[in-house]
């Protein structure tokens, strides 16, 4: 299993705390978050210890955190084995020992009403009853368990997160594969030209491969657009193939795109089977405020995890950062 270490802007992750890059199924991404802190020895805490299988990882440091109130007191996510009727709650002040606690989720979720989104915006409204954490090994944490109910005849679509109702506005994300294919392929090559131009592409093992575009969105309806968008090279060695990950923000301000910038991105590299770098769950706003925020997600079965990307006059910037449920 390959480790992955972040800087305020390039990444979500704390360089004292090394956190696993997960194997990604599911199209989730969600960006951990880790104290500024040397690991404990506590069999409760999600810190892990030692270092990548591969040479290839970038070492950064991480910055704040800061959830907005006005978001409520927790944020729903789907897992794995979830299905659509089941996830898992993330308190945003919940730290690697108290992840598993219910406290003020029942409250804060008021008649139980919360609204699902995906990427392209709102896909319907679910009641949440909040049930324990499940039991998990020695060493292992887990957050609480999210159960939906709808009324009888809805149908529940596949969903990438959940707020209290009423709390966040969604802002679409469309799939560049709805483009035509002639626009598609453009903005694939543009993409490409961008990652490939990036300052820190200091790995020998892929400088110089081509990059390939996995996923990517585009916004719609702003003013100042951007892109999300997950890249890979790969080294197709038979016997020990190896994979770069590439996910980039790109700040995609008119039709010139020699004028686009990547504003934010998170790069890993290890063995293919065992990696996943941050994937966009939901572009929003809070009510009530302006800044356009980005949240990510990563989930492998057994660690789960956020963080919140904002998008102020400054440029983006790395709000907040959930704990980590998972095992040592």
């Amino acid at each position: 299993m390959t480790y992955l270490h972040l800087s305020p802007l390039n990444s979500l992750f704390d360089p004292l705390r090394p956190v696993r890059v997960i194997a990604a199924g599911v199209g989730l991404l969600t960006l951990v978050a880790c104290e500024n802190r040397p690991s404990t020895s506590n069999p409760d805490s999600t810190a892990t210890a030692g270092g990548p299988r591969t040479a290839d990882r970038v070492a950064t440091s991480v910055s704040s955190n800061g959830w907005e109130a006005g978001a409520d007191a927790f944020v729903v996510l789907p897992t794995v084995d979830g299905g659509l009727m089941a996830g898992s709650v993330l308190r945003p002040d919940g730290s690697e020992l108290t992840v598993g606690d219910t406290a003020g989720v029942a409250v804060a979720s008021a008649d139980g009403r919360i609204e699902l989104f995906a990427r392209s915006g709102t896909v319907g409204m679910a009641r949440l009853t909040v049930e324990a954490a499940t039991r998990v090994d020695d060493g292992c944490t887990a957050w609480p368990v999210a159960r939906l109910a709808v009324d009888a005849g809805v149908t529940v679509v596949p969903w990438t997160a959940a707020f209290v109702v009423g709390r966040v506005t969604a802002i679409p994300l469309d799939s560049i594969e709805g483009l035509a294919p002639r626009d598609s392929a453009r903005l694939a090559s543009d993409l490409t030209r961008l990652a490939s131009g990036l300052a820190d592409d200091t790995s020998g093992t892929f400088r110089g491969l081509p990059f390939v575009v996995l996923r990517a969105w585009r916004t719609r309806g702003l003013d100042t657009a951007f892109i999300v968008a997950t890249l890979a090279r790969r080294v197709n060695q038979e016997d020990d193939p190896k994979e770069e990950r590439l996910v980039i923000v790109v700040d995609a301000v008119g039709d010139n795109a020699r004028a686009w910038t990547v504003a934010w991105h998170e790069r890993a590299a290890g063995h293919e089977e065992d990696l996943v770098v941050a994937e966009p769950l939901l572009a929003f706003r809070n009510v009530g405020v302006p800044d356009v925020r980005l949240l990510f997600g990563r989930d492998d079965g057994v660690a789960l995890g956020a963080a919140v990307l904002t998008r102020g006059k400054t440029g983006w910037r790395v709000l907040w950062e959930s704990a980590v449920a998972g095992c040592n």
